[in-house]
């Protein structure tokens, strides 16, 4: 005896209210998903009757309410365990729903677009922020634990934004460091800016030998010498003004690291390498009006006025290489 007053639909009616194939729904009831209100007796009405509430929520459950952490990720050219941390430092609005089953985190697709403005915005206005005169930290700088573990290291995730990677893989938030218990292996000194001109120029690909060459290039030339920059999400762009580094480097690593510059030029020494700009001087005298455009220019990229004019004429000889070869 059926004592509910609910409103029933045929298979037909089913598939229409979630979208799929009658054979779909059929298999729905087989796999459990949605049961018939009479299991028995479908030869007498010719179909399956199910109650259309159950139908509806079958439909809420089926229907993706969201966008995924993975999903998200991908989108936004990040780690999936970064979103998460996102999602729970509140940097990414995201909002637990039942699907299929399960309790996950979704997030909505103008939730995603704010994120990636802000990716945008802070990988521009965080570039060349790899030192930190408050605290005397630097990207990929290693630390020395309680136990006395040194293989804790700085690394920047996709937003530019530090965090100590320990040596068994956890994440400690840049501000907790100290408070953790966590201190530098090595120091960072105060050299003082070099006013010779230009700087030589490496690229890397992250790797624990390239870190270790960078922390040696912080010990070496100091901060005010250099600029540390990441270029998408394995390159690292080394600038460093011409200097001597006093430390003798095997015959490999020496290659290695030579294998990997630019721009510039380094020698072995005695006691150590040289690294210089192989930068030529070259004098010459432009109207009022093009040099204070240039200022601006300088200005706005927060470059000297010498990088800006480089650049022009680096650009220009390429363009021009690159109309002549065609």
């Amino acid at each position: 005896m059926v004592t509910e007053n609910r409103e029933m639909v045929t298979t037909n009616e089913a598939a229409e209210l979630l979208k799929v194939k009658p054979s779909t729904v059929h298999k729905y009831v087989k796999e459990g998903k949605l049961h018939p209100v009479y299991e028995d007796s479908w030869h007498i009405d010719t179909t399956k009757l199910f109650y259309e509430d159950e139908v509806l929520s079958l439909k809420s459950n089926l229907v993706k309410p969201g966008i995924t952490t993975g999903e998200a990720a991908e989108l936004l050219g990040i780690h999936p365990t970064t979103v998460s941390l996102y999602i729970q430092q509140g940097k990414l609005l995201a909002e637990k729903k039942k699907y299929r089953g399960r309790e996950l985190y979704f997030i909505s697709s103008d939730e995603i677009n704010r994120m990636k403005n802000e990716l945008t915005k802070s990988k521009k206005r965080l570039q060349k922020n790899f030192y930190d005169k408050d605290t005397g930290y630097a990207w990929f700088q290693s630390f020395i634990d309680k136990e006395g573990n040194n293989n804790n290291r700085i690394i920047v995730d996709e937003l530019r934004q530090p965090y100590l990677q320990t040596h068994n893989g956890n994440r400690i938030p840049y501000r907790e460091i100290e408070k953790q218990g966590y201190k530098p292996a090595f120091p960072i000194p105060n050299i003082e800016y070099k006013n010779k001109k230009g700087t030589a120029k490496f690229r890397f690909q992250k790797s624990e030998f390239i870190y270790r060459v960078i922390e040696l290039f912080y010990n070496h030339v100091g901060p005010k010498n250099m600029n540390v920059i990441i270029q998408g999400n394995h390159e690292i762009l080394v600038e460093i003004k011409p200097s001597l580094i006093k430390e003798v480097l095997s015959e490999e690593s020496f290659e290695q690291l030579k294998g990997t510059l630019i721009e510039g030029s380094i020698s072995k020494r005695l006691d150590g390498f040289y690294i210089d700009s192989g930068l030529e001087i070259l004098s010459i005298g432009v109207p009022a009006k093009l040099k204070n455009r240039i200022k601006v220019e300088a200005k706005k990229q927060k470059v000297n006025i010498e990088d800006v004019v480089v650049s022009i004429l680096t650009t220009y000889y390429n363009n021009h290489d690159n109309n002549t070869s065609e």
